[in-house]
């Protein structure tokens, strides 16, 4: 052996065994637990209701144990929760759910021991559908976007199996013979396949009725904490009549669910991948420290060659452009604060609130009609009920009125082309910004011209004369020199503009602590990296107004994919990253 390569082999070796040495501490020191698996079995019911078994496996890390999750959630309301047990070293143990319907303290009957490995299951129904209505080439469907609990852990391992209401031919049995073809018969169109670790395609036998049903299972290995996967699926309107806002009188019976995953011979497949044992703390590293001994001394091995999987389409449609309001905007290009922003500013120009003060912001609701109230949008009722005694924006709100948003722009967004929506509202946002300079020469503008959204949503800022310049850019060199027609456009530009600021950093102050979290959450379980080409002056370091790129047409927010695949789109039906209630220990 030469030298060097003996010299490296000895390092290697005597960093796995300090490994293993210091693994106790390290574990102590770390997560409280390891979640080492959650598994998903989602039964799509025929009026778009959801029976879902949530299995979640996790090793204890901490030498007191516990006996309780504080929370779990969150949950889609309204749900019925229906058996829920343990099972431990010791067998099997109680588990009882607390709280709700929205998320849940999750209680156990035991002490949990460290180093030992743990299975809560629980089953519940979603008591809605689910689905929003949507068209493609002129065809009805029916899109979801649901989403499993999000934890503020990493997960190493987590699927979800869709057991969807499309009938597939009598003698389609085994996942080979799920083609193509068949897939595309079912009608089915999905967007996001690409972003997960897997995507398969499969069948599931109903044996009281001898069918087949078209079933999808998704996996992500090695997930950061506050990711999630919200698979986009799109289900022809024949098989799902209704939607989130179809009424479902309830009898209080359980549905009877879809044969089990034990039924499905792709999980044993899946089971393979992922070992739970990996996930304790040291032996990563001494994994990792092996693999590198092996790969010192022998050649490394060429790829197994994988047969490829059933292709996805994507529904992009080159040109297509949806009409976003200006709030749907901001949420589009991903600025949670100019957003709420533009909502609060929605409803002081229908008459609803009042702006006592932008900097801090503090508003005064305004007596109307519960009839009046019912006519506004989604996000602005939410808004409207975030407003506190004193006037203050309810700063826990703030995740679920984003979460309004995004129920109304997926669907805008689901086979949009991304780059010319991007084109089109960045020329939208100028144009806006023209005209508002066009009237600050000739008149003073009016309190709230039709433009005003628009021209929150610009990255222009003004100068000490008025010359408009980027955000974040430098003035020409040299003293500015005033004269009447630079004077005259400052006076009246002021006003306005102050009041688009003080607005924009009202809302900053408020959101100030949990938008950075919000907002990567929203890049992660959205599914990207952030591009960040233009940042604006008026934001702080810890979040930006930048305009994203896109890579998946399901995406909310205009974004670039995750490189390690966190998470793809959510399709911000029910955005884990958009919701206040995030699952912890």
């Amino acid at each position: 052996m030469r030298p060097r390569l003996r010299s490296t082999v000895w390092c290697l070796f005597v960093l796995l065994v300090l490994s293993n040495l210091f693994a106790g501490a390290g574990a102590a020191q770390g997560d409280p637990i390891s979640i080492d698996r959650i598994e998903n079995y989602v039964v799509v019911l025929n009026d778009g209701r959801l029976d879902v078994r949530y299995n979640l496996t996790f090793t204890e890390l901490e030498a007191g144990g516990r006996q309780r999750f504080r929370e779990l959630g969150k949950f889609t309301t309204p749900n019925t929760v229906g058996e829920c047990y343990g099972m431990g070293p010791e067998g099997r143990f109680d588990v009882s759910l607390n709280g709700g319907p929205s998320a849940y303290e999750v209680s156990f009957g035991i002490n949990t021991v460290q180093g030992a490995e743990y299975t809560v299951y629980l089953r519940y129904t979603v008591d809605r559908s689910v689905f929003d209505d949507t068209t493609y080439e002129g065809q009805s469907y029916r899109a979801i976007g649901w989403a499993p609990f999000q934890w503020s852990l990493p997960i190493a391992y987590q699927e979800i199996r869709y057991i969807l209401p499309l009938e597939l031919p009598a003698d389609t049995t085994t996942a080979e013979q799920v083609t193509d073809e068949i897939v595309q018969g079912t009608g089915l169109l999905v967007n996001n396949a690409d972003a997960f670790d897997r995507w398969v395609y499969f069948s599931t036998p109903d044996e009281p009725t001898g069918k087949n049903y078209l079933s999808i299972l998704v996996a992500e290995n090695q997930m950061a904490s506050m990711a999630t996967m919200v698979p986009a699926l799109f289900l022809p309107g024949t098989a799902i009549t209704t939607t989130k806002e179809t009424p479902i009188p309830l009898d209080g019976a359980t549905p009877q669910a879809e044969p089990g995953p034990e039924r499905v011979t792709l999980t044993d497949v899946v089971k393979g991948l992922t070992s739970p044992g990996a996930i304790c703390t040291g032996t990563p590293i001494a994994a990792a420290v092996i693999a590198l001994i092996v790969g010192a001394l022998k050649p490394r091995k060429r790829n197994t060659y994988m047969p490829p999987e059933i292709e996805v389409e994507t529904f992009q449609t080159e040109g297509v452009v949806p009409d976003l309001s200006a709030v749907e905007t901001a949420f589009y290009m991903g600025n949670s604060t100019k957003t709420i922003a533009l909502i609060v500013l929605s409803l002081e120009q229908k008459g609803f609130v009042n702006i006592v003060s932008h900097a801090p912001l503090q508003m005064e609701v305004l007596q109307r009609t519960d009839a009046e109230v019912a006519g506004l949008s989604g996000y602005e009722r939410a808004l409207l009920q975030a407003i506190q005694e004193d006037g203050t924006l309810d700063q826990a709100a703030i995740p679920g009125i984003l979460q309004a948003v995004a129920d109304v722009v997926q669907p805008k967004m689901w086979n949009a082309d991304p780059n010319k929506t991007r084109d089109e509202y960045r020329r939208r946002i100028e144009e806006a910004w023209q005209e508002y300079e066009h009237d600050s020469q000739s008149e003073q503008p009016v309190h709230t011209p039709s433009y005003m959204p628009w021209i929150i949503l610009s990255d222009h800022t003004y100068g000490p004369a008025g010359v408009p310049r980027p955000a974040g850019g430098s003035r020409t060199s040299g003293p500015a020199v005033p004269n009447p027609l630079s004077s005259m456009a400052e006076a009246s530009i002021r006003p306005l503009e102050n009041m688009a600021d003080q607005l924009t950093r009202g809302v900053e102050q408020v959101m100030g602590r949990t938008v950075d979290r919000i907002e990567q959450a929203a890049n992660s379980v959205l599914g990207r990296d952030v591009a960040v080409p233009n940042h604006s002056a008026c934001h702080s370091a810890c979040h930006s107004a930048c305009v994203h790129d896109a890579c998946h047409s399901a995406c909310v927010h205009d974004a670039c994919h995750s490189a390690c695949h966190s998470a793809c789109v959510h399709s911000a039906c029910h955005s884990a990253c958009h919701s206040a209630c995030v699952s912890r220990v």
